[in-house]
C-alpha cells in the first residue's frame, strides 16, 4: 500500500512538474501559428500530427536521455532573444500584415526550401507545376516538433530527478502532451474574444525569453515561473472583462 501511494505521489508531482516545464511551449506554438497564419481549424490537424510526433520522441528521449542535445543548448538562447524581440515589436509596432519577406526568420525558411504560399492549405504537400512544394502547415508542423524536442530537454531530465520509474516517467509524459494540446486549443478560442490577450501572450513572451538568457546567472523556479504566466493571464481577464462591461 505504502508503495502503491508513493507511486501515485510520483505521478502527480511528475505529471504538474512536466505541465509547468513545458507551458511555454503552448505560447511559442501559438507565434508559430500566427506567424504562418495557419487557420485554427488546420491547426487541429497539425496539433494532431504533432501529438503523435511527441509521443515518439519523448519515449525515445525518456530512454536514451539528452545527451545529443546537450551539445545544442546554445540554440535555446537564440529563441530567448527571438522571444523578446517578437513581444517589444507587438507593443512598438502595429499590427499590420506581415509577409514573409518583412518576417527574417520566415524569410530564410521560405529562401531554403520550396514552400507554398497557400496557408489555407489542408495539405501538407501540393504540385504546382509537376513539382512538389512543402506548405505552410508542413512547415508550421516541423516547428511545433523541433520547439517540443527544445523545451522538453529540461524537463525530462528533472523528471528523472523525482522518480526513476520508466512507467511514470512515460504516462506522465504522455497526460502532459495531451494537457497541453488541449490547453493550445483553448486559448486560441479565447483570444479572439479577449483582444487584449495577445499583450499578455507578449508579456509571457518576454518573460520566457529573459528566463532562458539569464538562467546562468538567476535561478528561476518553475513555481515562479506557473505563478507569473497565471498572474498575467487573470489580469489580462479582467481588464478584458472590464472594458467589455464599460462598453
Amino acid at each position: 500500500m505504502h508503495i502503491a501511494n508513493k507511486n501515485i505521489v510520483s505521478f502527480l508531482t511528475s505529471y504538474l512538474l512536466e505541465i509547468m516545464l513545458s507551458i511555454d511551449n503552448v505560447f511559442v506554438w501559438f507565434l508559430i501559428f500566427k506567424s504562418l497564419k495557419i487557420p485554427i481549424i488546420y491547426q487541429k490537424k497539425v496539433l494532431l500530427y504533432g501529438l503523435l510526433g511527441a509521443l515518439v520522441l519523448r519515449f525515445v528521449f525518456s530512454f536514451f536521455g539528452f545527451f545529443l542535445f546537450s551539445k545544442w543548448h546554445w540554440i535555446l538562447y537564440f529563441f530567448g532573444i527571438l522571444f523578446i524581440l517578437i513581444s517589444l515589436k507587438t507593443f512598438f509596432i502595429p499590427n499590420k500584415e506581415e509577409t514573409k519577406q518583412k518576417n527574417i526568420g520566415l524569410f530564410w525558411i521560405y529562401k531554403i526550401f520550396r514552400i507554398s504560399d497557400n496557408a489555407c492549405c489542408k495539405n501538407f504537400f501540393v504540385k504546382i507545376n509537376n513539382k512538389i512544394f512543402l506548405t505552410p502547415l508542413f512547415v508550421s508542423l516541423i516547428l511545433i516538433e523541433f520547439s517540443d524536442i527544445l523545451f522538453s530537454a529540461d524537463s525530462i531530465p528533472a523528471i528523472f530527478s523525482i522518480t526513476h520509474n520508466l512507467f511514470i516517467i512515460l504516462s506522465s509524459n504522455i497526460f502532459s502532451v495531451v494537457g497541453l494540446r488541449s490547453m493550445y486549443l483553448f486559448m486560441a478560442s479565447v483570444v479572439k474574444k479577449f483582444p487584449m490577450i495577445e499583450y499578455a501572450l507578449s508579456f509571457i513572451l518576454m518573460f520566457i525569453g529573459f528566463k532562458i538568457l539569464l538562467e546562468k546567472f538567476i535561478v528561476i523556479s518553475t513555481f515562479f515561473t506557473f505563478s507569473i504566466i497565471l498572474i498575467i493571464l487573470i489580469a489580462t481577464f479582467m481588464i478584458n472583462i472590464i472594458f467589455i462591461k464599460k462598453k
